[in-house]
């Protein structure tokens, strides 16, 4: 069975396409597959450049990304939701309020499921809600678009501790 994460930022071209590369290129697509949209997405827009370097810089290949525009179908096709900000998890559960037990920023998720022994991915995501009063207070990615490369290596950064650490909790829960 196959796990839906969805990721979601403002524009659907900087955070959110940079967390769902590095998702995809670190899970296994036979259990997990990942998309991402934008709360206020230019449909069809590329990747930012400078969040496609911070990718070149990483190692990891740069998707062809196209951005689209998060819809209430798409969150409820989502076992797991991660937002760059608590802004986007207001959004999201704006479009779905049934969300809730299953959406969370990046970050936040992150700081979740870090110590979480689970028997199998909605384990994982129910014991994380249910301990979200717990988690990190930090959990908000800030917003590149047009800043300082020094901006997006910061972000890029932030995103990729953040994901070692999911891919190492749903990897443990996939085993």
């Amino acid at each position: 069975m196959s796990h839906r994460i969805l990721v979601v930022c403002t524009a659907n071209v900087c955070r959110s396409p940079v967390i769902e590369a590095m998702l995809v290129q670190r899970l296994d697509g036979a259990r997990h597959a990942v998309g991402s949209a934008g709360v206020r997405a230019p449909a069809g827009h590329p990747i930012d450049p400078d969040s496609a370097e911070q990718l070149r810089v990483r190692g990891l290949q740069v998707p062809a990304h196209a951005a689209r525009q998060l819809t209430s179908d798409l969150v409820a096709e989502a076992d797991l939701v991660l937002t760059a900000t608590r802004a986007h998890r207001s959004d999201v559960l704006d479009l779905d309020p049934r969300a809730l037990r299953r959406t969370f920023t990046a970050l936040e998720f992150a700081g979740l499921v870090e110590g979480i022994e689970a028997d199998g991915f909605a384990a994982l995501v129910a014991q994380a809600a249910a301990a979200r009063s717990t988690g990190p207070s930090d959990v908000d990615l800030v917003d590149p678009i047009g800043r300082s490369v020094q901006v997006h290596a910061e972000v890029a950064a932030r995103i990729e501790s953040a994901v070692t650490t999911i891919v190492a909790a749903l990897g443990r829960v996939d085993s």
